[in-house]
């Protein structure tokens, strides 16, 4: 199995952790190691102090004690290092050099301090060399080479000087030395597995244990700080700010349109964008400002010290966002992809009496929701009253979701009529009855249906009473209920099910059913479009382009989709008889829809010279307060009724 980069360098890590935790192992038994030399060293001097030649005595006892010296000058210097000075290979070098040195004086015994005359002071000798080298298997063999080679050094010399003693004795000493240096040596191996063993065991806790904390604190992607880590540095800041009385700022970032990235690009390529964002933005802040990585393409900024003044804070902040925007200018190439992106950001200032650093964090994402709204790729300072709107649309939401537990919503038709006056078909309108606001329409609560997936729960039960309704009203009537679906609600998986289902279950004639959908809703699947409207058009179902030409209009898709009407938008048809250009745009869609043997019903008929207009122009179906309000079933049975008086009259 081929290893990765990354999986190459953790473990290059890893060796290079082991390696520094031998060197200073052996280094830690450096004062006990001297300590035992200089102590047998003297012994030993003493002991054949009357044998040999004082010189020879003086000349290795002065040996000893100068790589004695060397040894500790070496350690004082690598326990006053750092761990990445400690991890150069020079101080592996050092430690080898002085342990082999003193491996071969010990050595040198057997020839400098070896009395020939005196077996009993010959035992004595091997007797503190057997001690010296049995003290060097629990020093050194944490690196296995250095103990063996320090072992050979002292071992080696003796064994030869007993074989080359002339008597039986002398051969049995160089039997035993062998035997005594095979025993040592395999329990330096021994002991060096069993350390190395632990070691790795250590090195790998400890990497379990940062691995533990970069997940809790840093964002695997980007390696950027994660929101728990900027909120307690955030806490932090806050404390200092309001002690010296200096101002921080924070700023939000969310990059513009990068799910249209995700989605035609792919996840790959999304990823490697924001890790390229990540990388701009760092590379324009300061070593002391925090940028981190709060989720998805979100990025926030914490910016301590911006300014003394909330003046001189707001300027600064303001400039650091312009410079942040301004990094965007440049286009992302990712995998051979020129990326061009934009970026909204919000800021707050610190300490202005906020106390929760969450609070503050809220406070730039309202700024920087502010600045999307206000067209993306700009600024925006947090000011109270932008909470005031996200406290009022937090209400809203918890007030619809209320509703539509609680049965707090009821649903109203707006009539459409045909040229001659007579009741076609309805539009089905959902309406709040709020107890605080009374009656609350669709404009105050759709956005925010949309943007907190609600929709989908309301689009469910306006299309299931619409239906039910539409199963009451009486067999003889041809009278068509339409019923407005959400982009979110059309590219749901599952959608053509739910709306089969729910035309089962109520009962609804399907061929007096009209789903209105929106030109966003074709433009960002089309196939997938054609596909679920041909799906229910084969159970009867028709299909209408709700709002048409105030979108992406596409003579393309109007070819391709099995639609049944087109609504011209109401914004054409209010002005139509002062506003030339409008004029022209509901002729050209009122010609185009009859070519495409399409029908065509007018939004917003408010005027009899709106309706003049229409007629004149072509157009035969009409919906707007000209011929009713939106009410409740009961005024649409009215409608009904007032219908087929008047046709039993003619």
């Amino acid at each position: 199995m081929t290893r990765t980069p990354d999986a190459r360098s953790r473990d290059s890590d890893d060796n290079v952790n082991i390696e520094l935790e031998q060197v200073k192992i052996v280094f830690a038994a450096v004062p006990l190691s001297l300590a035992a030399n200089l102590i047998n060293s003297i012994i030993l001097s003493i002991a054949l102090w009357g044998l040999l030649a004082h010189s020879v005595i003086l000349v290795w006892l002065s040996g000893i004690t100068a790589i004695s010296a060397f040894r500790w000058l070496t350690y004082r210097q690598f326990t006053a290092a750092d761990d990445a000075s400690r991890s150069a290979p020079s101080w592996r070098s050092l430690a080898t050099i002085g342990t082999l040195l003193s491996g071969a004086l010990w050595g040198s015994t057997a020839f400098l301090l070896f009395p020939a005359d005196s077996m009993v002071h010959q035992v004595f000798l091997a007797f503190v060399i057997a001690g010296i080298s049995a003290g060097a298997v629990t020093t050194l063999s944490a690196i296995y080479g250095l103990a063996a080679g320090f072992l050979l050094l002292t071992l080696g010399p003796m064994m030869w000087r007993f074989l080359a003693a002339d008597h039986m004795l002398g051969h049995t000493m160089a039997l035993m030395t062998a035997l005594f240096a095979l025993m040592i040596v395999v329990s330096s191996g021994r002991l060096n597995k069993t350390i190395l063993e632990s070691l790795q065991i250590r090195n790998q806790r400890r990497q379990a244990e940062r691995t533990i904390r970069r997940q809790a604190l840093y964002d695997e992607l980007t390696r950027l700080p994660n929101r728990r880590l900027l909120l307690d540095r955030l806490r932090q800041e806050m404390a200092r700010s309001q002690r010296h009385g200096h101002m921080g700022a924070v700023l939000f970032l969310d990059v513009d349109h990068f799910k249209t990235i995700n989605d035609s690009l792919g996840h790959r390529v999304g990823d490697k964008l924001l890790q390229s964002v990540s990388l701009r933005l760092l590379g324009r802040l300061r070593d002391e400002d925090t940028v981190a990585r709060i989720g998805g393409d979100e990025f926030v900024a914490l910016i301590p010290e911006i300014g003394d003044a909330s003046g001189t804070a707001v300027a600064n902040s303001q400039q650091v966002a312009l410079e942040m925007l301004g990094l965007f200018r440049q286009p992302f190439t990712i995998e051979g992809h020129e990326l061009h992106l934009s970026a909204s950001i919000g800021v707050t200032l610190f300490p202005l009496g906020q106390q929760d650093p969450e609070a503050l964090l809220q406070q730039a994402d309202v700024a920087m929701y502010s600045a999307k709204e206000s067209g993306r790729d700009n600024t925006q300072l947090f000011l109270p009253s932008m909470q005031a709107a996200v406290d009022e649309r937090l209400k809203i939401e918890r007030g619809l979701r209320h509703a539509l537990a609680h049965g707090g919503l009821e649903l109203y038709y707006q009539p459409q009529v045909a040229d001659d006056g007579k009741l076609i078909g309805a539009e089905a309108l959902a309406r709040w009855r709020h107890p605080e606001y009374g009656l609350v329409s669709p404009a105050q609560f759709i956005c925010i249906a949309e943007e907190t997936g609600l929709i989908y729960q309301l689009g469910d039960w306006v299309l299931r009473r619409a239906c039910a309704d539409l199963a009451e009203l009486s067999v003889d009537t041809d009278l068509r209920i339409s019923v407005n679906i959400s982009p979110k609600q059309f590219r749901e998986a599952g959608f053509v099910e739910r709306v089969t289902s729910i035309v089962a279950d109520t009962g609804a004639p399907p061929e007096r059913l009209t789903l209105e959908i929106t030109e966003s809703v074709v433009i960002d699947n089309i196939e997938q479009t054609v596909e679920r409207m041909h799906a229910l058009k084969a159970l009867g179902i028709s299909f209408s382009v709700d709002d048409f030409g105030t979108g992406h209009s596409s003579l393309a898709y109007l070819k391709r989709l099995p639609l049944d009407t087109l609504k011209i938008d109401q914004s054409f048809v209010r002005d139509i008889g002062t506003d030339p250009n409008d004029a022209v745009i509901v002729e050209t869609i009122i010609v185009m829809a009859r070519h495409l043997g399409m029908d065509v019903i007018a939004e917003g008929v408010e005027t009899n010279e709106a309706l003049t207009f229409l007629r004149s122009r072509g157009c035969r179906k009409f919906q707007g307060y000209l011929f009713g309000r939106p009410g409740p079933l009961n005024a649409l049975y009215s409608s009904l009724g007032t219908r087929r008086a008047a046709d039993v009259a003619s």
